[in-house]
């Protein structure tokens, strides 16, 4: 079976006609399903019967569940934007961008196991990767470095969130496990391992 080429690397195919839906709608829709179910529980008969059209209508905007799931990961990561994440110290820049993409993944708990099999390469997950690239850069991190240390903040917030999401779906037994770790509450487990990779970072 040849390898699926994601949504954003595609040409976009013309809706005819008069659009009786539009991808936002669609997007926002599948979101609020995932939400209450899982990815596994998405299904384009069900996406249209919360949309009141018809299963072919969406056809016309999406062309599988693939396509919707990496619409709705994107969406996620728009709700981590900011407009002043380049401004003061770069730690407290990576702290915030870091926690709010924690925190999105988390509500949205079937998106971090997802990113995990398809890249995000949306254009709000382009450009939270981009502002990232320039905080660093602007912190003196340049070449080798600047990948190396990119790659580990990068890695640890969506490696938190795909384990911390794993916990939360395990159920309260499993959390049980974790009583020897200074505190069970997720978010302070998070900033706790965030601030001490942080604090390991140095320009070169």
């Amino acid at each position: 079976m040849p390898e699926r080429t994601s949504i954003w690397l595609r040409t976009g195919k013309p809706v005819r006609g008069r659009p009786a839906l539009d991808r936002d709608r669609i997007v926002a829709a599948a979101v609020t399903l995932l939400d209450e179910e899982s990815a596994s529980g998405l299904t384009m008969r069900k996406l249209a019967d919360r949309l009141g059209a018809p299963p072919m209508t969406l056809y016309g905007y999406v062309a599988t569940k693939d396509d919707v799931l990496e619409y709705a990961v994107d969406a996620v990561f728009a709700e981590t934007l900011e407009d002043d994440d380049t401004g003061g110290d770069w730690r407290d820049a990576l702290t915030s961008i870091g926690t709010r993409t924690f925190e999105a993944l988390l509500r949205h708990h079937w998106a971090a196991p997802l990113i995990g099999g398809t890249p995000p390469l949306g254009p709000a997950a382009v450009a939270q990767f981009g502002t990232i690239l320039r905080v660093l850069t602007a912190a003196g991190f340049h070449g080798e470095r600047l990948e190396a240390v990119t790659t580990g903040f990068y890695y640890y917030v969506l490696g938190a969130a795909l384990a911390e999401s794993a916990w939360a779906r395990a159920g309260h037994p499993a959390v049980e496990m974790l009583s020897g770790y200074a505190g069970t509450d997720s978010g302070a487990r998070f900033q706790r391992g965030l601030s001490a990779v942080l604090e390991g970072l140095r320009p070169a």
